[in-house]
């Protein structure tokens, strides 16, 4: 749904499941993830018609984030990492195992307009990746230790920090519970060095 002046604008139809991510940048377009569905859609808005992404093996793909116009990224309960084209229905960039062995990614969020995006998951940690120039792999540059699941990350728009939603469960559901972590929220100073980047 679009929304305008309090009113609905266009209502659109697709997901079989519950929409659990979803985000737009520039354009009028949305990219969204259907959950249990195991598809990812790209809308456009003022067409009324959307291209659909099949995810790698089948998989739940949990959360999604625009790295500019014509890339995004998603991360899946089985832990990959993917980085899609726009104008392709496969993943140019597969991460596999992207964090801790048995991990569930629960979060992503790009640097709009970089090469760099963060991810999040139950398994410990968030990290900070970057992309190659060519959109063909991508490189770890820093990983951060975080106690509980990461169940969202927001960044401004001057990227000048990341903001952590954490708790001892997963948002969706409460398959685990991490009696260690609290429910909270932490800010982060985004520091990336350039060599980091090029390493």
């Amino acid at each position: 749904k679009q929304w305008y002046q309090r009113r609905v604008a266009i209502t659109a139809g697709g997901h079989q499941d519950i929409v659990t991510g979803m985000d737009s940048f520039l354009q009028e377009r949305v990219v969204t993830v259907g959950g249990q569905d195991k598809t990812l859609r790209l809308w456009k808005i003022q067409e009324e018609s959307q291209l659909v992404f099949n995810g790698h093996k089948n998989t739940v793909i949990d959360c999604v984030s625009m790295l500019n116009e014509e890339h995004f990224v998603t991360g899946s309960q089985d832990n990959v990492l993917c980085v899609w084209h726009i104008k392709k229905k496969k993943p140019a960039i597969t991460e596999l195992k992207a964090h801790a062995k048995g991990s569930w990614i629960s979060a992503v969020a790009a640097l709009k307009n970089t090469e760099c995006f963060i991810s999040g998951s139950n398994g410990g940690n968030v990290k900070i990746w970057a992309c190659a120039e060519t959109y063909r792999s991508m490189a770890l540059i820093k990983s951060i230790e975080v106690v509980g699941t990461v169940n969202s990350i927001v960044i401004p728009q001057d990227n000048s920090c990341f903001v952590l939603g954490v708790g001892q469960e997963p948002k969706m559901g409460r398959w685990w519970c991490n009696k260690d972590a609290r429910n909270r929220v932490l800010v982060y100073p985004m520091v990336i060095e350039d060599e980091e980047v090029n390493r």
